[in-house]
């Protein structure tokens, strides 16, 4: 129990890179034993058995090697003796030995004269003519001759494998030595059986191919393991960046990595959703806590301005003739106009008035509006770029906020650009909606600003009331419709609304 806890903490402390790398070498460890075992035992078998061979053939050869140099010293024969005495003595001592040892090849060649005698079979063969023993000791010598060659230029004895894939011969090469000179090579050879060539060969080949195939699984297991580490990184590094932006989606991927990341990426836009709505929550009801306390403050207001309004009347009339009178009258009733107007406002945005309903074209509020809004943008260098969709359906509105909403927008636009710029109005359809883009390339707004953009009061401008854009942000709500703005700063923003075309229940 112990050791298992510590194998759960040590593998808690490693990558999951590594774990499955660890995991792939222990199941791969199996048949990679299995393999080695095959490889180095296996052969140990087949070196036994040629071992035993080399034995068996050793002995034949180095009796018959013996018997044949103590005959040829007693005959006190020359080393320049001919081949024919040889092939003949030769034949004379290893005839004894065929009947005992059938399926072994008794062989003799004599450098000098580049002939054999080859004496047993490494098969039972019938008796074989003249011709056919010819071309059989033709053969055996073709395929010998090599390890003549060499057992006689080295003196030595030596123990190959000769023959084809299907029709391999062990031999045992002996030179003959006579007084220090070798006359003759002799040899002894035994087919190998089928089967144990064979099995060798397929024993290999199956090998090969089992070394092939874990290869392959090692490669193929490899890359998986690194596509799901790498998607498994993307997930983590996406999540990470998740944890800061809410609206940072995950990328997109393939296989099971990639529905995971679907999923979470509905899951983080059902919330960025949910986060909007309890934004615009929160903003009614700021908006309507902050409407009370407009319409409470500006009657309170009105009162006293309507006084102040009164006793500037009556001293116009009763003190017409000082001198200088007019003056200050004058200052005094644009004061209280300007007041009056902020009272207004403030009514306006406390008590929104229900909305009048007609059939309108946005095209045509836009124009109109622009129409008498030219003077002001000329006077700020502005150039208006118009982008109106002519087949964009008429809708139901109140015609004179809608207005007002555009003059909010444009007068804002054209103040954000004291030095000139361009003013880009684009209008289009999307669904049931239409949406009417206004871009600026003015100075831009903060992120700062951006939160607090349509909250009461909030300005930046020293003489505004900061009531346009949330009056504005109300009357598109009223008709059932959003406002969204787009900034960067020193680049420009953009303001798009979004109306219904279809007529809603109000």
């Amino acid at each position: 129990m112990r050791i298992h806890k510590n194998l759960l903490s040590s593998s808690k402390g490693k990558s999951l890179k590594n774990q499955l790398v660890i995991i792939f070498a222990v199941i791969m460890l199996v048949p990679l034993l299995a393999l080695m075992y095959d490889i180095f035992f296996a052969s140990q078998t087949d070196q036994v058995i040629f071992f035993d061979k080399e034995q068996r053939l050793a002995a034949l050869v180095k009796s018959t090697n013996q018997e044949l140099s103590k005959n040829l010293e007693f005959l006190e024969i020359e080393p320049d003796i001919s081949s024919l005495l040889l092939h003949s003595e030769f034949t004379r001592v290893v005839e004894p030995y065929i009947p005992s040892n059938s399926g072994i090849r008794f062989g003799l060649y004599v450098p000098q004269t580049e002939k054999i005698t080859v004496l047993g079979f490494l098969h039972n063969y019938r008796n074989l003519s003249q011709e056919e023993e010819t071309q059989r000791e033709r053969e055996i010598f073709a395929n010998t001759k090599s390890g003549l060659v060499a057992a006689e230029m080295g003196n030595e004895p030596l123990f190959r494998i000769s023959g084809s894939f299907d029709d391999q011969v062990v031999e045992y090469i002996a030179p003959v030595v006579l007084k220090g000179k070798v006359v003759a090579v002799m040899w002894a050879g035994e087919r190998l059986n089928p089967f144990f060539y064979q099995s060798s060969f397929y024993r290999k080949l199956l090998r090969y191919f089992t070394l092939g195939v874990l290869a392959l699984v090692m490669f193929a297991t490899l890359r998986t393991i690194r596509n799901i580490t790498t998607g498994v990184d993307r997930l983590k590094q996406g999540l990470h960046r998740m944890e800061y932006d809410i609206h940072h989606l995950l990328p997109e991927m393939t296989g099971e990595l990639g529905q995971v990341a679907q999923a979470v990426n509905r899951m983080a836009k059902s919330l960025t959703e949910k986060e909007r709505l309890e934004d615009q929550l929160r903003q009614s009801e700021h908006l309507i806590a902050l409407g009370r306390l407009a319409t409470g403050v500006a009657h309170e207001l009105r009162n006293p301005i309507g006084i102040i309004k009164t006793l500037v009347e009556l001293m116009k009339q009763e003190y017409s003739q000082m001198s200088g009178i007019e003056e200050y009258t004058r200052a005094i009733d644009e004061q209280v106009d300007r007041q009056d107007m902020v009272i207004q406002e403030l009514l306006d945005f406390g008590r929104p008035t229900k909305v009048s309903i007609k059939e309108c074209s946005i095209n045509d509020l836009i124009t109109g509006v622009l129409s008498f809004s030219a003077a002001m943008l000329r006077k700020q260098k502005v150039k208006v770029q118009l982008h109106l969709d002519n087949s964009l359906p008429k809708i139901l509105a109140d015609t004179e906020k809608l207005k007002q909403v555009f003059v909010n927008i444009i007068v804002n636009a054209a103040e954000a650009m004291p030095a000139g710029g361009n003013l880009n109005i684009v209008t289009k359809q999307s669904d049931e909606m239409a949406i009417i883009s206004l871009s600026d390339t003015g100075e831009g707004i903060s992120e700062d600003e951006m939160i607090r953009i349509f909250d009461p009061f909030y300005t930046t401008k020293e003489a505004g009331t900061g009531l346009g854009l949330s009056i504005s942000y109300q009357s598109v709500k009223l008709h059932g419709g959003m406002i969204e703005v787009n900034s960067v700063p020193n680049k420009g923003t953009t303001f798009i609304i979004e109306l219904p075309v279809a007529p809603q229940s109000s």
